[in-house]
């Protein structure tokens, strides 16, 4: 390649790459939609992230914690507290699993992800579940997801 045509295409190959850059930083929105419900499917189980009306806070609902092995589950109660939703979307929560007899939690599910909008589709949630179980390690496991803001935008 000779020196001119090598100036010629080194700043085009900057401005094309400039330009790919600014269109994909205005097709994505970062963050949730304040006071929306998403929804998805986790282990043949529907998650729900109920997000609040400021925006700030998440509650994770999912009625039994995920387990990757064999065997049957008994009535489970869940447990869990809002988590803080950082300014560029991301959300980290928790949620307890104890027996209805007992009360001894068995069960801690992490929810990990961000809030994502991508230029002309629903609002939604991408991210992960990890189960871990206090006495059996071989149902711990991870799965990825994703949920849909319920209403319309």
């Amino acid at each position: 390649m000779t020196d001119k045509l090598r100036r010629a295409l080194v700043p085009a190959a900057g401005v094309l790459l400039a330009t790919a850059v600014a269109a994909f930083a205005g097709s994505v929105h970062l963050g949730p939609v304040k006071g929306a419900t998403y929804a998805g499917i986790v282990h043949s189980e529907t998650i729900t992230l109920k997000v609040s009306s400021n925006g700030k806070t998440a509650k994770v609902g999912l009625p039994s914690a995920p387990g990757f092995c064999q065997g049957g589950a008994g009535p489970e109660l869940e447990s869990s507290k809002a988590g803080a939703i950082s300014k560029h979307g991301a959300l980290t929560a928790k949620i307890a699993y104890s027996s209805p007899q007992t009360h001894k939690q068995f069960a801690t599910v992490t929810v990990k992800g961000s809030f994502e909008t991508f230029s002309g589709s629903k609002p939604v949630f991408q991210g992960t579940v990890k189960s871990v179980f206090s006495a059996a390690a071989s149902c711990d496991g991870q799965e990825s997801f994703q949920a849909t803001a319920s209403k319309s935008f």
